[in-house]
């Protein structure tokens, strides 16, 4: 009887460990199009032999385990990857933006005011002493400075919302970092108690793979199940701890601490770190070539224009065409929208004279920038070619990247995806095996059935 009784045993377990296998296999199948789900597998293992007369003999199965199927070295690969798509995606977004700010070529771009404005002096230079064709130079300055304002407006204001997407991924950086810290809390939690949380590591995967899409994070699993969560060298999230991160400014620039520390972090991927490197580098950059421009424009044309005379008796002299000093300040001098006469065109005072008014519109190709070797038009030309390689390289950067997380998720879902037919292939090795366990009672029955009625 005790031999019988070691073969309902093996029965048992049998049954229980093809049971729990077809549980997790229909496990598998429903969460087939869950995003982020790794497929479990069932570990089984023999049980312990028994010592006997004739041998060890065998006492059946127990499952060791049930753990998902997941490669950690893809994950980091990917991680690696994704915070540097998600750099170059932030950059090209941002840098769209500008070139939409520039709208170059177009009617009311900045180089079309300005082509309209030293234009306007070459035509004031063949009818210098009529009134329309001063009113003209006027109208293409105001323009023109309205042109700068404007450019310069919606540079700042870009800027400025730059800031306010930094602000919104810290809170998700800080969002995600307290949900890691929470799972991994329950994660060792369970791991402890000898169960294996495969559901709650995937969740904290899905997690560590959103934050390393805004940011460069490093992830270490310790010997407890721990992910412990670094960003730039400070740590962030383990066992249900998690430090804040905040954004100030200092200097004009954008800095991140972890919580109250003194220690910046080094943050130079991921979409904050695109955010980050267009406002603390990029766009005051643009600005500053914008001021530049203006500050260039004021001068030349003040100096010209200072040392003429207009029109009058005697005639009008020593004053400045714009006013201001750079993109936000430049604009027509007041003086002159009411004394139309005394915008300069002679540098003599003759009435009939325009050396000043050729001399104005001569300024077009005048060497004032980068130290004398770009003009006025060819320096904002120059900052418009940038912008766009900027544009053209920050997008072959981002489909390159994307191509390679693509790779590497398809090498992932290849090891930790789910496949219907493979999973069908075990529901029924494992259906039949169940019913050869039951089987088994059913045969040991009959054997205790004829023993007893022999006994």
């Amino acid at each position: 009887m005790a031999s019988l009784s070691n073969i309902l045993e093996i029965a048992r377990r049998s049954l229980t460990a093809q049971r729990l296998a077809i549980n997790t296999t229909g496990h598998n199948i429903s969460n087939a199009g869950t995003p982020g789900f790794s497929r479990q597998r069932v570990e089984f293992a023999p049980t312990d032999p028994m010592r006997t007369a004739f041998g060890f003999v065998g006492t059946g199965v127990i499952t060791s385990r049930i753990g998902r199927v997941r490669e950690g070295f893809i994950d980091q690969q990917i991680r690696g990857a994704s915070d540097t798509l998600g750099s170059a995606a932030s950059q090209q977004k941002i840098l769209g933006q500008v070139e939409a700010v520039l709208n170059e070529p177009a009617d009311n771009g900045l180089s079309a005011s300005l082509n309209r404005f030293y234009n306007a002096f070459n035509e004031l230079a063949l009818h210098p002493e009529e009134s329309a064709y001063r009113s003209n130079v006027l109208q293409q300055g105001t323009l023109l400075s309205q042109s700068f304002h404007q450019l310069n407006k919606n540079l700042t204001q870009l800027h400025g919302d730059i800031l306010n997407d930094v602000n919104a991924k810290v809170a998700d950086i800080n969002r995600l970092t307290k949900e890691i810290g929470q799972l991994d809390l329950q994660i060792v939690t369970a791991l402890s108690g000898g169960d294996e949380p495969s559901d709650l590591k995937d969740k904290r995967d899905m997690k560590l793979d959103e934050l390393s899409k805004i940011v460069r994070i490093s992830a270490n699993e310790d010997t407890n199940g721990s992910m412990i969560v670094s960003i730039g060298g400070a740590e962030v999230a383990s066992r249900g701890l998690s430090t804040d991160v905040v954004a100030s400014i200092e200097n004009g620039q954008v800095v991140i601490r972890p919580g109250n520390s003194p220690r910046a972090l080094s943050v130079i991927s991921g979409s904050l770190g695109g955010d980050v490197e267009m406002f603390n580098r990029v766009i005051p950059d643009y600005i500053d070539k914008v001021h530049q421009l203006a500050s260039a424009m004021i001068t030349t044309v003040n100096n010209a224009h200072r040392a003429g005379f207009g029109l009058g008796t005697p005639p009008l002299t020593g004053n400045d065409f714009f006013v201001g000093t750079d993109a936000a300040t430049i604009d027509i001098n007041p003086f002159l929208l009411t004394n139309p006469a005394a915008i300069a065109t002679s540098s003599d005072g003759r009435p009939g004279n325009n050396d000043v008014a050729l001399a104005l519109a001569a300024q077009k190709s005048a060497m004032v920038l980068d130290g004398g070797v770009t003009t006025i038009p060819q320096f904002y030309n120059n900052l418009v070619s940038a912008i766009g390689s900027a544009i053209n390289q920050a997008g072959y950067q981002e489909s390159t990247q994307q191509l390679i997380v693509t790779q590497l998720e398809n090498q992932r879902n290849s090891v930790s995806g789910v496949s219907i037919d493979e999973e069908m292939t075990n529901l029924i090795k494992y259906q039949r095996a169940f019913d050869a366990s039951a089987r088994l009672v059913s045969t040991v029955d009959e054997m205790m059935q004829t023993i007893i009625d022999l006994v």
